[in-house]
């Protein structure tokens, strides 16, 4: 690509635990007004155009809970494709759960937002701790043709680069997007430290254009730097502060760049659009490395017997509920119980309203 055709789209989310190093109520406190500067954001800031509500439903049904007189104005910008929700209802921890459990967590996170228009169609997975190697095959299954990612890569990064096809066994793919320097590679820009993006203080723009500028650098020691992906957003993050100046300012800095704002699609097609998806570096098999990012698989082994209460749970929906409750339907008449399983299954998905990682 010439220098004169970079790049660079920038997506401004919040990464939501939760629960975590604070519990889920005193993090649903922080939400509300999270979401609600969102809201204002979109509203009244021209040039913030697009805001990624993670890609969990639940914080979606979480904040409205605590916060219904916000359901019609949220609903206006689900539909409009300003905020964009989902697909997942949880961020899945796919090694602690069944093939099952995350196929249900999908289709629960696109029925959460179904009343207020379409899910975000992205694989978006920004923190999940390794992934399992049929997850492009149930993203195919459900109607999306992409993956992005921050942990998981080994070596082979060096060679697949930033974007690459990801193959699962049954030969279905999609395309993988690695997150250079993770999901919040270009949160809090302008401070001089990121977790100060939490904070009301003033935005220093030479500090903006420098982390910028580093960030780019990265990309470009690996194939895949353009366009560039720049994640403006991170653990409960709010919307960047300034963001007209901020943009104005990188637009300034870096003259042999376009920089836009927008969301996952938009980097998806501007990608699709440089490299067919079928000229990309193909990868097969799990995604368990930890070159740039850890796995923390500590949390795989932390508190066993939540995990064996879930397998245990998770078996008996699966094997034993369902198939008894479709056998009294269709041989004895009895109504099958489809909102009450559909219940069960979202609430194993969440029980303390964490995902599996966070609530070990």
């Amino acid at each position: 690509m010439r220098p004169d055709h970079r790049l660079a789209i920038i997506v401004s989310h919040t990464h939501w635990d939760l629960e975590w190093y604070l519990p889920f109520h005193r993090f649903r406190v922080n939400m509300v007004e999270v979401i609600d500067r969102v809201l204002d954001a979109l509203e009244q800031d021209p040039e913030f155009r697009h805001f990624v509500l993670d890609g969990q439903s639940a914080v979606l049904e979480d904040y409205l809970a605590a916060a219904p007189r916000q359901r019609e104005r949220v609903g206006r910008h689900i539909r409009s494709g300003r905020l964009a929700v989902g697909p997942w209802y949880i961020l899945p921890d796919e090694f602690l759960v069944s093939g099952e459990a995350t196929v249900r967590n999908l289709l629960c996170g696109h029925r959460v937002v179904a009343p207020f228009g379409r899910a975000q169609k992205v694989g978006y997975m920004p923190d999940s701790f390794g992934h399992v190697a049929q997850i492009p095959q149930i993203l195919q299954l459900a109607g999306i043709d992409s993956f992005i990612f921050t942990r998981g890569l080994g070596d082979e990064a060096e060679q697949l680069g930033w974007l690459f096809r990801w193959l699962a066994p049954d030969g279905s793919s999609v395309l993988a997007v690695n997150q250079c320097d993770g999901y919040c590679n270009a949160g809090g820009l302008g401070f001089a430290e990121i977790w100060h993006a939490h904070t009301r203080r003033t935005v220093d723009l030479g500090l903006a254009t420098g982390k910028v500028r580093d960030l780019l650098e990265k990309m470009e020691q690996r194939p895949g730097a353009y366009p560039a992906l720049l994640n403006n957003g991170c653990d409960h993050f709010p919307p960047q502060q300034e963001f007209g100046s901020v943009l104005q300012a990188l637009r300034e800095a870096f003259p042999g760049t376009r920089f836009r704002h927008g969301r996952f699609e938009d980097f998806l097609a501007a990608a699709r659009a440089d490299t067919p998806d079928e000229e990309r570096p193909a990868h097969r098999g799990e995604l368990l490395g930890g070159k740039d990012h850890l796995i923390l698989s500590g949390v795989w082994s932390t508190r066993m017997y939540l995990k064996q209460e879930n397998e245990l749970v998770q078996g008996l929906l699966a094997r034993t509920v369902e198939p008894l409750a479709a056998l009294a339907h269709f041989h004895h008449g009895d109504t099958y119980p489809a909102g009450l399983i559909d219940d069960a299954w979202r609430n194993l998905a969440s029980p303390p309203r964490g995902r599996p990682a966070s609530s070990s």
